[in-house]
């Protein structure tokens, strides 16, 4: 089988992005039995064509406008050398529908990440019409696209993402030492990691906030690690600034390198995902308990699934509360019994549920059935 997949118009592939991670790991565990091309943007560092493996590849296109890309990427699909069988086209549902007009005659699937690019309007309605099959991360993601569009209910399925949990792995003392000193970060500290982008639906203000609230003698322990990349200065410099008023110590790292990232965690008392607005999966989530350590996550979206309340970490409720979250990072703070559990039970969820080569498998099974 030869499976298309075409990344969104937005950001290079590789990339360090939740979507771009998914698609290349997805891909990558397609290609061990399939023939897979990933269609993405060219960016100025990049060639055109890239061989990944004999049987992966990434064919790159000059545009950057959606309306451009897509007319480039259907150009580029007519000019393949093999005929493709099925088609699988990433967040963009508008991108989709043209793909579809210009091959009516091959399977499309539409993968969906989060809601961004679906509103509930008329010309959404239509192109998701035209899709073979909707895929959404979660189940949470699934039950809100029906919401909106009940008449794809025959349509939607939901295939969960994966980690890599040999890269993703617990780090001994020894190692994390050297990553400490690598990340310029203070030792024994109670450290508590955010990842991800640095804009105010993530709520980082929350966060810095709530480890304002701890008591004294915790808070004097605690010291905060950011990684993400932010477009917005002036929102970074505001969350400094928040940090220094309210004396909580803390490391921005700035964006750390997917390849890279995977030796930040392990160094992680914790994680917390504050997020202040409807999570469809949250990658980050699985990435940080499979390097063993506990999450504290907004109950809200797909976190609610990876995440089981006292098992793994905690899942907040009233998220919009700093302080909703200083309950559950004193509790850790003062119990390194209670981490070293919770940490070896996410360790375990991700083992028992979530790998890429499962989510492949399924991915597999549902383009066979459109054959």
């Amino acid at each position: 089988m030869h499976i298309l997949i075409v990344s969104p118009e937005q950001f290079p592939l590789p990339g360090s992005g939740s979507v771009e991670i998914c698609i290349l790991a997805i891909a990558e565990q397609l290609s061990r039995h399939h023939q897979v091309t990933v269609i993405s943007p060219l960016f100025s560092h990049q060639t055109e064509e890239t061989w990944l493996n004999p049987k992966l590849r990434i064919k790159r296109v000059n545009a950057k406008l959606p309306s451009e890309y897509s007319k480039a990427v259907i150009k580029t699909i007519a000019q393949l050398e093999q005929p493709v069988d099925i088609i699988q086209v990433d967040n963009r549902p508008r991108s989709m529908s043209r793909i579809k007009e210009a091959f009516p005659s091959i399977p499309v699937v539409l993968f969906l990440h989060s809601l961004t690019f679906i509103p509930q309007n008329r010309l959404i309605t239509s192109s998701l019409q035209k899709a073979d099959l909707i895929v959404t991360n979660s189940k949470s993601l699934k039950r809100a696209v029906l919401h909106r569009f009940p008449i794809q209910a025959k349509k939607l399925t939901h295939i969960a993402l994966g980690v890599d949990h040999f890269r993703f792995k617990p780090l001994h003392d020894a190692e994390k030492r050297v990553y400490y000193e690598l990340y310029r970060l203070p030792a024994d500290r109670f450290h508590i990691l955010y990842v991800g982008r640095l804009i105010p639906q993530k709520g980082i203000s929350t966060l810095i906030r709530a480890i304002h609230h701890l008591k004294p003698i915790i808070k004097s322990k605690a010291h905060l690690i950011i990684a993400g990349k932010t477009k917005n200065k002036a929102y970074r410099n505001t969350l400094q600034k928040l940090a220094q008023k309210l004396h909580v110590s803390v490391t921005f790292l700035g964006e750390i390198p997917h390849e890279q990232i995977h030796t930040l965690y392990p160094l992680a008392s914790c994680m917390v995902c504050p997020s202040q607005k409807h999570e469809a999966f949250g990658l980050v989530n699985i990435e940080a308990l499979s390097c063993g350590i506990p999450v504290i996550a907004s109950s809200n979206g797909g976190m609610k699934e990876i995440i089981t309340h006292g098992y793994n970490g905690f899942l907040v409720t009233n998220y919009k509360q700093a302080k909703s979250f200083t309950s559950h990072l004193s509790h850790l703070a003062q119990s390194t019994e209670l981490l070293s559990l919770m940490g070896n039970n996410g360790r375990t969820t991700v083992l028992e549920r979530y790998a890429w080569q499962v989510t492949a498998q399924k991915l597999e099974s549902a383009y066979m059935s459109l054959l």
